[in-house]
């Protein structure tokens, strides 16, 4: 029902802060949730960050093929890696390198039919994996990232509720450039048109929050490897459901992509403190 990505992402946003205001306004939520105020400085950054990644992803697609730029976006697990090493590191953020490198070199792999060049492509592709690094990062440094579940929970509704602030301005100003024009298909007013675009901005909502959620409650390069391995466990079972043919190197891409997570969990797994009173690596604090 809607013809312009730009305007699916505004009404997005709007819907964000809509449902957030009326959840803060019933008692749902703490009205610290939508307040924009000074105190909050590092989520602002955050929202910025991962708007950039998501407005750097849509002008990338205008010069590679999705396939390409689903290549270009698995940088975000070396972008994750680069921060988690300044920022937070532990026991195992060395010996994390070969398992991320096989899960590079597998998405080369199996992208490599896809294989197309185009310099500002490339460029956005990769602005827009850094700037979601970035965000995956920084939301682990957050206030209460280090607490329990409902602490983060409020603290990454905050970010949140940033972020679509943020990204609607940013879409606002895009629309009133490029012309609202022909934003909307036949049908869009109607009751149908209209719970669909609600449903998929409540589904983007619910997205957003799970995303930051498990950036602060784990690490961001593991949802960042996590993401990698269920591409292409959805890829392998979409092969199995409906009979999808893939070339050989797709298949060893694959592959690779999912021993390269295994090993990765493996690694995470075999530097966790034994001894009492110690903290797994993945949960210490933010400097």
């Amino acid at each position: 029902v809607v013809a312009s990505s730009n305007f699916l992402f505004l009404l997005q946003g709007v819907v964000s802060i809509v449902g957030l205001h009326l959840l803060a306004g019933v008692g749902v939520l703490d009205k610290s949730v939508v307040r924009i105020d000074g105190s909050n400085k590092k989520g602002l950054w955050i929202a910025v960050a991962y708007t950039a990644n998501v407005a750097c992803g849509l002008c990338s697609l205008f010069y590679v093929s999705i396939p390409m730029f689903g290549a270009l976006k698995r940088l975000t697990i070396l972008a994750c890696w680069v921060g988690e090493y300044h920022l937070f590191p532990n026991a195992s953020t060395m010996s994390c390198v070969l398992p991320l490198a096989v899960m590079v070199i597998g998405t080369i792999v199996a992208g490599w039919h896809d294989m197309e060049f185009s310099a500002l492509g490339y460029f956005f592709g990769v602005a827009s994996s850094a700037g979601q690094g970035v965000a995956f990062v920084l939301s682990k440094t957050l206030k209460g990232s280090d607490a329990g579940p409902k602490d983060s929970l409020s603290t990454v509704l905050e970010v949140v509720y940033l972020n679509a602030v943020v990204s609607s301005a940013m879409m606002a100003c895009v629309l009133t450039v490029t012309g609202w024009d022909g934003v909307l298909r036949d049908g869009a007013s109607t009751l149908h048109g209209y719970s669909q675009i609600g449903l998929n901005a409540a589904c983007i909502l619910f997205l957003n929050v799970v995303i930051f959620l498990d950036c602060t409650m784990n690490t961001p390069l593991t949802h960042a490897v996590a993401g990698n391995a269920k591409a292409a466990a959805t890829t392998i079972t979409g092969i199995a459901v409906f009979g999808t043919e893939i070339n050989y190197l797709g298949g060893v891409g694959l592959v690779l992509n999912l021993v390269g997570g295994a090993w990765y969990s493996y690694v995470r797994l075999m530097s966790k403190p034994t001894g009492p009173g110690k903290k797994h690596d993945d949960e210490q604090q933010a400097v």
